[in-house]
């Protein structure tokens, strides 16, 4: 974001946590209005992973992932949960429990599931774990794509 890495946090310097968090979930807002040539957004809070500062209420970017996740279902497109949160040691799923319970209430159903896998080893990792938390918040199906379109598979 803005030419700068996360991970070295370039982009996270010379801003409090208030302000680089805000910051991010601003340019996913502008993402997602502007650029529609995609299916799910991955990664949706990603700068958690890097936010040497600790858990930043979520209170404080709800209206930001608020407005994200209501202009992506008016689109039809969809969000990634992503399992690799395991592998980093978060204490929450990627995008967290409260983003995935915030867009199943808001009417997102298309819900894709992913593993980061960079080693084979790591290839659909932690998927029935996963699987059995979106059951939980109300979810019955997850999705893959076939052209970009949608195509809904039992949980």
């Amino acid at each position: 974001m803005e030419d700068k890495e996360f991970w070295t946090q370039d982009f996270q310097r010379r801003r409090t946590q208030k302000e680089y968090q805000e910051r991010y979930y601003e340019e996913v807002l502008n993402l997602v209005r502007h650029y529609q040539n995609y299916s799910v957004p991955g990664h949706l809070d990603l700068i958690v992973r890097y936010d040497k500062m600790g858990g930043y209420p979520f209170s404080e970017v709800r209206p930001y992932v608020t407005d994200i996740l209501k202009r992506v279902i008016a689109d039809g497109k969809g969000i990634e949960v992503n399992t690799s949160s395991h592998r980093y040691g978060l204490k929450d799923t990627t995008p967290s429990g409260e983003i995935l319970e915030l867009y199943y209430r808001l009417g997102g159903r298309v819900i894709t599931l992913g593993s980061d896998s960079h080693k084979p080893e790591h290839l659909g990792s932690y998927m029935g774990e996963t699987k059995e938390l979106l059951k939980t918040i109300g979810f019955r199906e997850f999705c893959t794509f076939e052209r970009m379109e949608p195509v809904f598979h039992k949980l």
